[in-house]
């Protein structure tokens, strides 16, 4: 072979080799070049985003967090608020006027369970019944009942819903289905559907919205059997046995051998719930609040550490309440807080922050009626008090018989308004006269029917309200 040739072989094979060399390099550019256009031509997608924003509207942020201080007015007379939307500013208290201006007053007179009306009944027609749509996988929490028709079920289960004193809304024609929608003493909501079951029977199923599982599980368990034509057991007998009489009388307690606490130790504990309270985060307020409430019942906590709590709530200048006013803050929720502001018409549901703040009034008027409670049943309750005895009469007993007035909306806090009322007027004939004076008798009236109707908790309470008026005036 010639030497040409060679150099022309030699010259084709290294350029073979180099286009070797270079093809990886190459179709990575040409890769990298067709997902480039790819990528002008379909834009990426992007994963949709599920949340929402919690923060509250401006006018509906609350301002008394950190140390509110309490503005000793007069709430005014009963039903008197003024229109949606106007912001007025509160009166300073003037104790003769208030004496000389007469308070408006409720009609009626006061009356007793037995001459009330019947208990409120859902009506269910039979006929009515829908089949359940299949979309979502039967509850567990339901029942069928063969047993009896559709409006015997609705009836049963109306008594027992005002037995177990559970707030509820019936729905008023068939589009909207056969549902009630129920809210229990603990904040826990639930609904209550009947549908078409198999074989003529009747399908009761209760769904869990929100709130404790336990409470939720026991007023299930009561509506069901009731559906079924079962004995319920009255809510009272629900009550664990740890809770039926106070820890410090159980015998392990005495039998065992616990270093007694100290009261800088009972100290640090209330002091840990006022630090709660002063937050500015709704989870830790309401977390403090709860506390406050076990605290201050005798039967959960230690009777001395109850006593301090409770004199933190009654007494603006106890020493307890230097770093963070307890009493201020719970004062000014009872007194301060509109109500009517979170009423919802009829069939509508409250938003978060709405039931956020009737709940933590709740807990702060079942604090007020332990701390009230304890000191009466010690006999200690007008000492505690006294320096402070003319704005308990001219201001938080009348906001406290609005409450129970307003009983028809507010049932849960009519209920520890009538339990505050009837602990005071106990506590001193004063106090029941000013009640008197200020249309105790026809608040009480109006509490009683719709307790008799729809709140057997709230019967309960306001009879005992009445009968200690009655004996007092």
């Amino acid at each position: 072979m010639s030497e040409a040739n060679k150099n022309t072989i030699e010259r084709h094979d290294s350029k073979v080799k180099r286009s070797q060399q270079q093809s990886p390099s190459a179709a990575r550019s040409s890769s990298s070049g067709e997902r480039s256009a790819s990528a002008r031509i379909i834009a990426e997608q992007q994963p949709v985003m599920r949340s929402v924003a919690i923060s509250p509207a401006s006018h509906q942020e609350r301002i008394l967090l950190h140390e509110p201080a309490l503005q000793r007015v007069n709430p005014g007379g009963l039903g008197i608020r003024p229109p949606r939307g106007v912001d007025l500013q509160p009166e300073l208290l003037d104790t003769a006027s208030t004496k000389q201006r007469g308070q408006p007053r409720l009609g009626g007179k006061a009356k007793s369970l037995s001459s009330l009306g019947e208990v409120r009944v859902w009506h269910v027609d039979h006929a009515s019944l829908t089949g359940r749509p299949d979309d979502f996988p039967l509850l567990r929490t339901s029942r069928v009942v063969h047993s009896a028709p559709a409006h015997v079920i609705s009836k049963r289960i109306s008594s027992c819903i005002q037995s177990r004193s559970i707030k509820t809304k019936f729905s008023k024609s068939d589009n909207n289905g056969n549902v009630a929608k129920c809210r229990n003493t603990d904040f826990c909501k639930f609904t209550i559907s009947l549908y078409s079951g198999e074989d003529g029977g009747v399908l009761v199923e209760v769904h869990r919205l929100c709130g404790d599982c336990i409470s939720f599980m026991k007023d299930c368990r009561a509506i069901l059997n009731s559906a079924e034509g079962n004995k319920e057991l009255h809510p009272s007998e629900d009550k664990p046995l740890f809770l039926c009489r106070p820890v410090s009388e159980m015998k392990f307690f005495k039998m065992a051998s616990l270093p007694p606490l100290s009261q800088k130790e009972e100290a640090d504990c209330v002091n840990i719930t006022s630090g709660l309270l002063s937050s500015h985060q709704c989870d830790t307020i309401m977390l403090g609040m709860e506390s406050l409430v076990v605290q201050t019942d005798p039967l959960k906590s230690t009777k001395s550490t109850a006593i301090m709590a409770s004199r933190m709530i009654l007494c603006p200048n106890d020493s307890g309440n230097q770093s963070f006013n307890v009493h201020n803050y719970i004062m000014s929720l009872l007194i301060f807080t509109d109500q009517d502001a979170y009423s919802t018409p009829e069939g509508s549901v409250l938003t978060s922050l709405e039931d956020h703040s009737t709940k933590l009034r709740n807990l702060a008027m079942s604090a007020l009626s332990n701390a009230l409670s304890l000191f009466a049943a010690e006999n200690t309750l007008l000492t505690i008090i006294s320096p402070h005895r003319e704005w308990y009469s001219n201001v938080l007993i009348p906001k406290l018989l609005q409450d129970l007035s307003t009983a028809a909306r507010h049932p849960f806090d009519a209920c520890y308004a009538s339990r505050c009322l009837s602990t005071l007027a106990e506590s001193s004939v004063d106090f029941a006269l000013v009640m008197k004076d200020a249309g105790g008798h026809e608040a009480v009236a109006s509490a009683q029917e719709v307790g008799a109707r729809e709140f057997a908790m709230l019967a309960r309470d306001a009879e005992n309200y009445h009968n200690i008026l009655s004996c007092c005036v």
